[in-house]
């Protein structure tokens, strides 16, 4: 073969390699612009700022206040945004959305206050963003409140008559064994038969008319093991007889088993003294109206050195547990109780009860602003 033909041979090899080359590039490309599973152009990503680096990751919260809240959405494609929740009435709407940047929208999110009184277990709602006409879309989910561990408003409390006036509550050791088996736990004082923990028709009373204390021990939760914050809430008001005689109004809340109360989380501390408000003889709708401006709310926190477990319990005591009875009785009527985690993660952001209620453990102030806001609008 001649040089002049070798080099022919090779030049037509080379052209139909390079074709070849081509053709299967070609081929791949158009395989992967049909390939479903290929990852599409278009983009639709939430963001809780203009100028945050990171999207949000499926799910956000919003407070637990009445209020409207800025998200940020990026996409290189036009879109609506619609709001659904299952609701009888829709607790937040899309009030506004707008193009404010080059693929960039702001987009406004009002919300009810989550309930008319302090109420604070999660709801959720789903934002859509979508782009119909492509058929493609992003959903984000909206949190409003936070995880209950425990949920108590002991409604199964079917003991005496729902006037606390009248001292007809029913002994815990006298409970049907349904409710005993519920975990709620109350000391018995030497000398005595019976923990001084009644059953009324809705809540429960600690303490007796003959001046002995009593406590009342929250159930076991297994899953606060994982915890690290904690809000405590619950409802407590102060015996008045039937003609206007008033108990002392003093109990604490201890936090046992592990866990420290958050005011005090550097110091260790772990019991709280609080006072209880006295219910209103003359308020309007009277014995239904006895739980106003009664709520409570306690921060809870683990620590290195006392985290919280498996055994960490909620206590809550009225009066003297001591054999002699006190000379004046320390009735306090309890309801509502629930406890609920606090996380804060890089995915999961909750609302920080606590903080909102001002840093500190003691009477609910959470919904006051909303409360007094509602006042100057009538």
């Amino acid at each position: 073969m001649s040089n002049q033909q070798l080099s022919s041979n090779l030049t037509g090899s080379a052209l139909r390699a390079v074709a070849a080359v081509v053709l299967c590039a070609g081929v791949a490309a158009a395989c992967h612009h049909n390939d479903p599973n290929a990852e599409r152009s278009e983009y639709i990503e939430v963001y809780a700022a203009p100028d945050a680096e990171t999207p949000l990751s499926g799910s956000t919260s919003v407070s637990v206040r009445a209020g409207t809240e800025k998200l940020y959405v990026k996409s290189n494609v036009d879109l609506v945004a619609k709001w659904q929740d299952d609701a009888d009435a829709s607790w937040a709407t899309v009030s506004g959305f707008e193009k404010v940047g080059e693929n960039l929208y702001e987009l406004s999110l009002t919300h009810a206050r989550r309930a008319s009184t302090p109420y604070y277990t999660r709801r959720s709602g789903t934002l859509m963003l979508t782009a119909p006409e492509l058929n493609f879309g992003s959903y984000l989910t909206v949190h409003q409140g936070l995880t209950a561990r425990l949920a108590s408003d002991f409604s199964w409390s079917r003991y005496g008559s729902a006037d606390p006036r009248k001292d007809d509550g029913v002994l815990s050791s006298a409970w049907n064994n349904t409710d005993k088996n519920r975990g709620w736990e109350s000391t018995v004082i030497a000398g005595q038969d019976n923990a001084c923990l009644y059953g009324k028709n809705g809540y429960v009373m600690l303490g007796s008319a003959d001046g002995y204390g009593a406590d009342l021990y929250s159930p076991y939760v297994e899953e606060l093991r994982v915890d690290s914050l904690l809000v405590v809430s619950f409802r407590a008001v102060a015996y008045t007889d039937l003609e206007g005689n008033r108990d002392d109004n003093r109990f604490t809340v201890e936090v046992v088993g592990g866990g420290v109360i958050r005011d005090f989380a550097d110091q260790g501390v772990k019991v709280l003294e609080l006072e209880a408000p006295y219910y209103d003889l003359s308020a309007e709708g009277f014995p239904g109206s006895m739980w106003q401006g009664t709520d409570f709310l306690i921060g809870i926190a683990g620590t290195d050195r006392s985290p919280l477990t498996a055994d960490t319990r909620i206590r809550i005591t009225a009066g003297s547990l001591s054999e002699t009875p006190a000379a004046k009785p320390n009735r306090i009527f309890i309801d509502n109780f629930y406890i609920r985690r606090i996380v804060s993660t890089e995915t999961v952001h909750d609302e920080d009860l606590f903080l909102l209620n001002g840093s500190r453990s003691g009477r609910d102030t959470v919904f006051q602003e909303d409360a007094e806001e509602e006042l100057d609008n009538q």
